[in-house]
């Protein structure tokens, strides 16, 4: 596995939503990992190289991209099968003993990647069945160290056959539980894909050179100031979710069947204060403000389903939910709200009788309480 003991995975700990935020209790990677190699510990996030069983499932499950690789482009298996042009194609991971395709036809193929299925997103397994039937086999899983991510793998698979129904596309992608395996001929062997590399002798040279050079190798973790977050908001969408957008968008029927996405609601006890605007990692949700009005919009294809909005909102205002959406990559207003400008700050707010916003409003109160403090001393 080209993963094995953490190999090749870079952690990158300032897209994790546990380091950013206080309280997020994002637990996708730690829940998850079949070798409990992840922790988390005094605001970093720790990949045990000797406990992981490399089986890439963190490049999949980490809705932020946290953990990534050099030598893994998902991107490749869609493009290798194009090229192949085949119309049904087996997978495989690397330990499985016989990666052949069950026969010889030119329209079948087999594909056999570097670690476990696992590893592939969501995303990817959409993009792959635009382009091909799809055979998953797993029927050497059971007595495997890395068995417990099938559950993940099925869920991607399910997800992204949702997605394909939506775009107006017959899903076809089936799991494979019992061994179909035909005859071992190496015209039959499944070809190698998944690796982001120039070339298969690039990777073979790269693997020999640096051997476990890079494992667990992780950003070194700065303070994260106002600056920072500033810079890299709406930056931690992963990679697959950034490219899902515009090949959903692409390959939309014109009639599309609504599937399930995340949903935003705000209710009237919302105050206009910016926190869930300020604060959406992925910049999904967004504030416009037209003769005074604030529109609130929100893309649902473009949710990481954080919380962070709902946690945040000083108001209890935002509620989350899965609802079923017929164009996930296009805004909706999701509320409007008369507004007007702080009195003493100038920021945009909820029209209300001091003309302050919330936060203003609070350090008068504040103020107040500490005047008359003073002069219950005084007396």
């Amino acid at each position: 596995m080209i993963f094995a003991k953490g190999a090749f995975i870079e952690v990158d700990e300032k897209r994790c939503l546990n380091v950013l935020h206080h309280g997020v209790e994002c637990n996708h990677c730690i829940g998850h990992c079949p070798a409990d190699a992840i922790h988390y510990d005094n605001n970093h996030i720790y990949l045990n190289k000797d406990s992981c069983n490399g089986c890439g499932l963190c490049l999949s499950d980490c809705p932020t991209e946290v953990f990534h690789s050099k030598q893994w482009d998902e991107t490749t298996i869609a493009q290798d099968i194009e090229t192949e042009g085949w119309k049904i194609t087996q997978f495989f991971c690397e330990r499985h003993t016989l990666p052949y395709k069950s026969d010889k036809s030119k329209e079948r193929g087999a594909a056999q990647l570097p670690t476990c299925l696992s590893s592939v997103s969501k995303g990817a397994w959409y993009e792959i069945g635009l382009k091909t039937e799809v055979e998953i086999h797993l029927d050497q899983c059971q007595d495997c160290p890395m068995a417990e991510t099938v559950a993940r793998l099925v869920y991607n698979v399910n997800t992204a056959a949702e997605w394909l129904k939506a775009s107006g596309h017959t899903p076809r992608i089936s799991v494979i539980h019992q061994s179909t395996q035909g005859k071992i001929k190496k015209s039959l062997l499944a070809i190698e894909t998944g690796l982001k590399v120039t070339s298969r002798r690039d990777l073979f040279v790269s693997l020999f050179n640096r051997g476990q050079q890079l494992a667990g190798k992780s950003v070194n973790p700065k303070d994260i100031t106002a600056e920072m977050d500033k810079k890299t908001r709406n930056m931690l969408l992963p990679n697959w979710q950034k490219r899902l957008e515009d090949i959903f968008k692409k390959n939309r029927a014109a009639n599309p069947n609504p599937t399930y996405w995340p949903t935003l609601k705000i209710n009237d006890q919302c105050v206009n204060c910016g926190m869930c605007r300020n604060y959406c990692p992925s910049g999904t949700l967004q504030m416009e403000v037209k003769d005074g009005v604030c529109e609130h919009s929100f893309t649902s294809g473009n949710c990481l389903d954080c919380r962070i909005c709902e946690l945040f909102c000083p108001k209890e205002a935002i509620s989350r939910d899965r609802e079923k959406v017929e164009r996930p990559f296009d805004p909706q207003v999701i509320n409007t709200i008369p507004v007007t400008g702080c009195k003493q700050c100038e920021s945009t707010t909820v029209k209300n009788d001091e003309q302050l916003c919330y936060w203003c409003q609070g350090e008068v109160q504040n103020d107040n309480e500490l005047k008359h403090t003073l002069k219950g001393l005084w007396r």
